[in-house]
């Protein structure tokens, strides 16, 4: 039999390894949880607008499974209520786009949008139905806690607090992302009470030249106002000037925020190298969050920037 000092060696070796293991395996982790991802602001985020859509219905549960292992944080998605008061996923205030169905959302019951199937792609009234049911905000959620995505709620007719609860619910509390609008404070403002499930993003707004004239900027001033909802970031739109950009940084704000923005409509449709000429332009103005409709062609060009910069 090995020696006492001989035993205590080996298994003081072994502990060592185990920790070793244990401290990679808890490092792999937080790298791959959603919710870590979303606050660590030294990581440049991906989501896809609407999930990734093509063959799969924009705002559908296969629009999630299709962005898996891919390279993307993240879906966006949106919320309306039906007849009865649940919670469903679908972009417009009517059906008649993205469904074989037509009308408002609001005045069918949940199982009568239950019924009714989804188009594909962005859908349109010459599209094929698809075999997708038009999904709950609940299926939506746990479709992307299978896959690690972050989600971003979109909240068209429904209460934060009531998305909040839901988020509670299926255990998904600090991987989901949330706009508020206006002054922090705002009397229709939600609850400082549901930061614990929503990663609150407050939009920012500047008013370019060619802003419409009912635009108003926010006060750059008030940014620490919405340190209550222990915020995950600031959102501002891709056609801030840079003049805004500059000042937005330099202003005070909660720490471990990010700037977000969007890629959408006029960004992404722009041929492949001016595309990508306005991504590197949103990074250098310190962006670290992107909500996109061509979710593979930035990880792609994330991933080629990183490359260079090595």
């Amino acid at each position: 039999m090995p020696k006492p000092a001989i035993r205590l060696a080996r298994v003081a070796v072994a502990t060592c390894l185990l920790v070793q293991a244990g401290g990679a395996l808890g490092q792999a982790s937080q790298e791959t949880n959603p919710a870590h991802k979303l606050r660590d602001t030294s990581r440049v985020l991906v989501i896809a607008h609407r999930g990734c859509v093509g063959e799969a219905p924009e705002v559908s549960v296969a629009s999630i499974h299709a962005c898996a292992d891919k390279g993307i944080d993240g879906i966006e998605l949106d919320i309306r209520k039906s007849k009865d008061g649940a919670l469903v996923s679908i972009h417009d205030a009517t059906l008649d786009r993205t469904t074989n169905g037509t009308g408002r959302v609001a005045d069918f019951t949940s199982e009568e949008l239950r019924k009714l199937r989804l188009r594909r792609g962005n859908g349109g009234p010459s599209v094929v139905v698809t075999d997708e049911p038009l999904p709950t905000l609940e299926e939506m959620l746990l479709a992307a806690k299978q896959h690690g995505l972050i989600v971003h709620l979109d909240i068209k007719a429904a209460t934060h607090a009531e998305v909040a609860e839901l988020v509670r619910k299926v255990g998904m509390q600090g991987q989901t992302t949330a706009w508020v609008t206006g002054s922090p404070d705002d009397s229709r403002q939600p609850d400082a009470g549901v930061a614990d499930a929503l990663a609150i993003v407050p939009r920012i707004q500047d008013c370019p030249a060619d802003a419409p004239a009912t635009c108003r900027p926010s006060d750059l001033g008030q940014l620490m106002g919405f340190a209550k909802y222990n915020p995950a970031g600031y959102f501002l739109w891709y056609r801030s000037t840079p003049e805004y950009f500059a000042a937005f940084n330099a202003a005070k704000r909660p720490e471990g925020t990010r700037l977000t923005t969007e890629t959408l409509w006029e960004i992404d449709s722009l041929p492949l190298a001016q595309r990508h000429a306005e991504y590197r332009r949103l990074l250098d103005a310190g962006a670290t969050l992107f909500l996109t409709d061509k979710p593979s062609d930035m990880v792609d060009f994330l991933g080629r920037e990183r490359e260079g910069g090595r």
